[in-house]
């Protein structure tokens, strides 16, 4: 079968359903389409004019210091602005993105757009999500290396959030390329640690800075002994290893107060803020500059 078949199959057993980000919710949208042939045609060239006419853009979230509010990092948010103008939220195409193959593409755009930013704003830290077929590729690694190896003033403004499942595709590839970017100066995290592939082998092998603890762990954490007990063990072993912790999704102040008494490092989350477009926020707020 030819690789676009392939792709376009794949990306058909996906299947597209997208949630609307609209006046800062998002908001299920069901709507009646013919098939899923033209469902999936449909999604693939609305995917690849917004890769030609660079409809993507970002939200910034807060990450914030639990014991005094401030704010250490943004993390970019991907969205895409559909051809209504409507915006997607990121989760919603990137998995589609991948099967078509055009994940190099983004996430090489996303590197330059932050990198971007971050020159825009000297006092704001910003956090890059990089997809797991991305993240031990050579030539998105050259292109970072190219683009921050005399500027140590931004390399030390970056923080790269590699997931635990990329982690764990190739270990010592992984460790490899976290090595790298520490060496440049930017900061590492492990993303969505304890949502299912959690290996305690991660922390052993990867030279980390961050960890992130996944937010389906985390939500309604007062009302869940389980996820108490589980988020015990995990903080237990990231303190050994003296990695900095972030809890995700924090909701509600009971949450963020539990999650400070259990000696979380950071909070991020709709309670602490939410994902603004809004610019004016980073060159207001208060971050610390590593």
């Amino acid at each position: 079968m030819p690789v676009g078949m392939a792709r376009r199959h794949r990306a058909e057993r996906i299947g597209v359903e997208a949630k609307r980000v609209r006046c800062g919710r998002e908001v299920d949208q069901v709507e009646h389409q013919p098939s899923s042939e033209a469902r999936t045609l449909a999604s693939e060239a609305m995917l690849r004019a917004a890769v030609r006419q660079d409809r993507f853009l970002f939200a910034f979230q807060p990450v914030v210091c639990a014991a005094t509010g401030s704010v250490d990092y943004f993390e970019c948010l991907l969205r895409m602005r559909d051809e209504h103008g409507t915006l997607i939220a990121g989760v919603e195409f990137i998995s589609i993105i991948e099967a078509l193959g055009l994940i190099g593409v983004i996430d090489h755009h996303v590197l330059e757009k932050t990198v971007e930013e971050l020159v825009a704003h000297p006092q704001v830290s910003l956090g890059l999500n990089v997809s797991g077929l991305t993240v031990c590729n050579p030539t998105w690694l050259q292109s970072l290396i190219a683009l921050l190896r005399h500027r140590s003033e931004i390399a030390r403004r970056l923080v790269v959030e590699i997931t635990e499942t990329a982690a764990l595709s190739d270990m010592a590839d992984s460790a490899r390329v976290v090595t790298i970017l520490r060496q440049i100066g930017c900061r590492v995290a492990l993303d969505d640690f304890g949502a299912g592939h959690t290996s305690l082998r991660h922390l052993e092998v990867l030279p980390l800075d961050i960890v992130k603890i996944d937010g389906s762990i985390i939500r309604n954490l007062t009302n869940s002994r389980q996820n108490l007990g589980l988020l015990r063990h995990l903080l237990g072993h990231t303190k050994d290893f003296g990695f900095a912790t972030v809890a995700e999704w924090v909701e509600n102040e009971d949450d963020a107060e539990l999650l400070r008494a259990e000696g979380i490092g950071y909070l991020q989350g709709y309670h602490v803020g939410r994902p603004t477009f809004e610019r004016s926020r980073l060159a207001t707020a208060e971050t610390t500059v590593r």
